[in-house]
């Protein structure tokens, strides 16, 4: 039992002794909305996982058109650590399902990459979160520019 203990106190010890994100995200890595937990793993350098789903509407014969989920995983830059204010970074989202966008096919057999560039802006006093990042997305054989817009709290 006292080695159970010593492990959770190891383990929420570095869990809270680095910074947290978690927030919502509407655009961005996800397509449309996604929820998000990042994790500061030097002075520099955030982590994040991530997960949104995007479920169409039913068609005539009993199928669904659009039903995919989304796993973005990336790794971050922060230019400025001291403001934790500019970032940059890349990624992928793990796709899972099919979406039907423009007549295009995506599913879970394409390979989803971003680049991301952006600012953010954390009230220490109350531990809100707020992001504004610009994406470049490769899907497969098509690329385009994407942006994304994140409300959340930092702990």
């Amino acid at each position: 039992m006292r080695k159970h203990i010593i492990y959770f106190l190891l383990f929420s010890g570095v869990l809270f002794s680095q910074k947290n994100n978690f927030y919502t995200e509407f655009g961005g890595a996800g397509y449309l909305f996604t929820v998000n937990y990042e994790r500061m793993l030097t002075k520099n350098i955030l982590s994040r996982i991530g997960y949104g789903s995007n479920k169409g509407e039913n068609r005539n014969d009993g199928s669904i058109k659009n039903d995919i989920r989304f796993y973005p995983i990336g790794l971050s830059y922060l230019l400025n650590p001291e403001n934790k204010n500019i970032e940059i970074g890349a990624g992928t989202t793990i796709l899972n399902g099919t979406l039907v966008m423009n007549s295009e096919v995506l599913d879970s057999k394409t390979k989803m990459y971003y680049i991301a560039g952006g600012i953010q802006n954390n009230s220490e006093e109350i531990g809100l979160l707020l992001k504004l990042r610009i994406y470049y997305l490769f899907l497969g054989e098509f690329s385009a520019p994407w942006a994304g817009i994140s409300f959340g709290w930092s702990f």
